[in-house]
């Protein structure tokens, strides 16, 4: 593929990573992550194929940075979601879980990469591991008003937020791998306070 303008302007004014990352994030909609090539990224910019290797060591650094700023924009809705739902801990954690499951809807790829194996184990990716972990204490941290205000129970909060963490995350994720189950016979609304309910009783 020659060399556009507009991806060399880019390239020279120091842009390449960022494009890379965008490039990455719309190629894995259509193709699974473990078969991104950074030289098929590089041609389609119109660069070097040695030139991605200034950015990032190899796919799954740059992976890395695709799944990092999907967390960044994950704990961005949540947090706006939290700030505004109601003092009440089973309205937050259900505003949560809506916000969740809607990020996982949307972006049904990212949310794979973000919580797959692929990138596994996450402490090889510093900035990366760090993004999981402000998710964690996010979620962590509504949970401590919710057993404070003794509406959840009183337990280790590291074992509530997995809890959690890994109910609301199993809906999201039988939502998009089997999206006709719901589409037909689930109602999402009652599911998710349903579910909620039940994590927190």
């Amino acid at each position: 593929m020659p060399n556009s303008p507009a991806a060399t302007h880019r390239y020279h004014h120091g842009n390449l990573r960022e494009v890379l990352i965008d490039s990455a994030a719309q190629a894995i909609v259509s193709q699974a992550a473990e078969e991104l090539s950074l030289r098929a990224l590089a041609r389609a910019a119109g660069v070097s194929q040695t030139a991605p290797y200034r950015h990032f060591s190899d796919r799954n650094e740059l992976l890395s940075a695709v799944s990092e700023r999907g967390y960044i924009q994950l704990i961005d809705r949540l947090t706006a979601t939290i700030a505004i739902a109601s003092d009440d801990p089973e309205h937050q954690v259900k505003a949560a879980a809506q916000c969740y499951i809607g990020f996982a809807i949307e972006n049904p790829s990212l949310f794979k990469l973000m919580f797959g194996p692929l990138l596994q184990p996450t402490n090889q990716f510093p900035t990366l591991h760090e993004k999981i972990r402000a998710c964690n204490k996010l979620v962590q941290s509504m949970l401590a008003q919710g057993v404070q205000s003794g509406s959840i129970i009183r337990e280790d909060l590291r074992y509530l937020t997995n809890t959690a963490w890994a109910g609301i995350h199993g809906l999201a994720t039988l939502v998009i791998d089997m999206p006709e189950v719901f589409e037909r016979h689930i109602d999402m609304e009652r599911q998710i306070e349903i579910s909620v309910r039940t994590l927190l009783t």
